[in-house]
């Protein structure tokens, strides 16, 4: 979450300009679906961002079996265009062949590597996976996209063995939209309602971002929707709102709208 070495979108090549380029015209862009063990594989740029069942999963899997799921993963991360197979300069080297990203993954790394600001979501009072959302830019433009992460569910027939793997099985979608995208992604979350016999369940939604030179800066909202209308809280890092008040869906895009881009209410 630091302002400094972002990547640019010129950074990552032609094609990853031109997805951006989509992306400011209203379009919604498919990055990559990736199973757990290909996330721990990928190590992604911050391994704390896995969930902490994926993470304790990979540690105990075992050097013999990470090993293997390795192989496995590159070669179905090639099969599927995600990666390249880069041959050096001593082809008869199994350690001269390194492995190159497609323009789409790129961007999924640099996303979460430098982000713009992060924000995480989660249904308060459940053990679900929530949405999470990696804003990119740069000091020219600020946010020039939001790569957006969401759990899904394993697709038919395209991973092997991945079912029997528990968290790190577990099914990631990752798509390029525009800021405005985000916040209508959001607030459409966040209106849901949720509700069994156990309670009422809010949707917590914490924007983080570390200014450059300085410490993390947290801000966010927890939403009881109720399709077209919402109850709204807000807190911070240094303080929790208690006040709980009213909004129809509209403002309640606004507040969101406001956060994102401001990491105020």
């Amino acid at each position: 979450m630091s302002g400094s070495s972002r990547t640019a979108p010129r950074d990552l090549g032609a094609v990853a300009v031109r997805l951006f380029e989509r992306v400011a015209t209203g379009e919604s862009v498919e990055l990559a679906v990736l199973s757990g063990v290909e996330r721990c594989v990928l190590g992604q740029p911050a391994y704390a961002l896995l969930e902490r069942p994926v993470r304790l999963a990979w540690d105990g899997f075992g050097e013999t079996r990470r090993t293997k799921a390795t192989e496995l993963s590159l070669a179905g991360m090639s099969e599927r265009g995600l990666i390249r197979r880069e041959v050096g300069d001593d082809a008869a080297e199994p350690a001269a062949s390194l492995w190159s990203m497609s323009p789409e993954l790129g961007i999924v790394q640099a996303a979460q590597r430098k982000p713009a600001y992060l924000v995480v979501t989660e249904v308060e009072g459940k053990k679900t996976r929530g949405l999470r959302f990696f804003a990119i830019g740069d000091q020219e433009q600020p946010v020039c996209g939001v790569v957006v992460e969401e759990p899904v569910a394993l697709p038919t027939g395209s991973y092997k063995n991945v079912e029997t793997l528990g968290p790190l099985g577990w099914m990631t979608r990752y798509r390029l939209v525009s800021e405005g995208q985000a916040v209508g992604i959001l607030t459409d979350m966040a209106l849901t309602p949720r509700q069994d016999r156990g309670g009422t369940y809010p949707y917590g939604i914490r924007r983080f971002q570390r200014p450059e030179g300085g410490a993390v800066v947290e801000a966010g909202i927890s939403v009881v929707g109720a399709g077209s209308a919402a109850r709204v809280r807000r807190f911070s890092a240094e303080q929790s709102d208690r006040e709980v008040f009213a909004v129809k869906a509209d403002v309640l895009h606004s507040l969101l709208g406001r956060l994102l881009a401001t990491g105020a209410w």
